[in-house]
């Protein structure tokens, strides 16, 4: 039977193993960081008493990664490969080692590995969350003082966001959803369409698309990139807006007009009240010009 003391002394030389590092590696980069992490995850396992929870280094690496923009199938990929690594070690002694020995390593790793993962992707979607939040609030900021016609230079500088020369500017209309006359499930279901709108809008546009919507719509500013050329321009099309409307599950109205940023509030002034004419009239879903863009 095996015994606290045999199960410390296999921890400790699964930890050996993944704590060397070879020449030339450096301390901070990915694989050597997960593999820290396996061996604290080890270490934590493999002592005689229950362990105390989850080693904080797991947590504090995936959340770093997230914020660095470090895709998390990267992350788990370097945890999988020093998995591999303990699992080839194990086998390679398995002639030499006590039979039990090398099951009990086998659990212990694979103990290892669901700790790891759980831990990281936790706090991984966690801080990808988190980030996504301070993005979007810092874009809505940036939408709101270029629709007032604010100085955004230092804004732009401390958010990241970059300013375009010329915007599309897009007043959009976003109608009641069936779902938000169902008592008690209105907030909610209109909460829901304009995720499912914002989502739709990201995928074509990009995070270089600024919105200050609400459920029932709002403004759009899609940056013209004059130096990119005619291959792939972003910008509001019939297309995209059908892809929108799709997306909310209801009609949606858009006026469009292009011009240069300084003249973004009169413009987005001409697109909304072309918007509420359009609707005014009766005028069918859809995507219209504002008439004689201004430049």
């Amino acid at each position: 039977m095996r015994t606290g003391s045999d199960t410390g002394t296999l921890a400790s030389r699964l930890v050996e193993h993944l704590s060397y590092r070879p020449r030339g590696t450096a301390p901070g980069d990915l694989t050597t960081v997960t593999r820290h992490c396996l061996a604290a995850a080890v270490r934590t396992l493999g002592r005689p008493a229950p362990p105390g929870g989850q080693p904080d280094e797991i947590a504090g690496s995936a959340a770093r990664w997230a914020r660095e923009g470090v895709a998390l199938e990267t992350v788990l990929g370097a945890y999988h490969d020093g998995i591999r690594s303990v699992l080839e070690l194990l086998a390679d002694g398995a002639e030499r080692d006590d039979p039990e020995q090398v099951v009990a390593g086998a659990r212990l790793i694979v103990r290892a590995l669901e700790m790891v993962t759980t831990a990281a992707s936790t706090a991984y979607v966690e801080e990808h969350r988190v980030v996504a939040k301070e993005h979007q609030t810092a874009a809505q900021t940036l939408v709101s003082a270029l629709l007032a016609g604010h100085g955004v230079g230092r804004m732009a500088r401390q958010t990241g966001i970059s300013i375009a020369p010329t915007y599309q500017v897009v007043a959009l209309h976003i109608p009641p959803h069936r779902d938000e006359a169902v008592p008690g499930a209105g907030l909610a279901a209109a909460r829901h369409k304009l995720r499912r709108v914002q989502a739709a809008l990201a995928y074509p546009l990009g995070s270089r698309a600024l919105s200050l919507l609400s459920s029932g719509g709002g403004t759009v500013l899609v940056p013209v990139d004059e130096a990119a050329g005619a291959l792939t321009p972003l910008a509001m099309t019939e297309e995209v807006l059908e892809l929108m409307t799709a997306a909310a599950e209801v009609p949606l109205t858009a006026t469009v007009v292009t011009g240069r940023t300084r003249r973004i509030p009169e413009l987005a002034a001409r697109a909304h009240e072309l918007l509420h004419d359009l609707r005014a009239s009766g005028r069918r879903p859809g995507l219209y010009p504002v008439p004689e863009s201004v430049e």
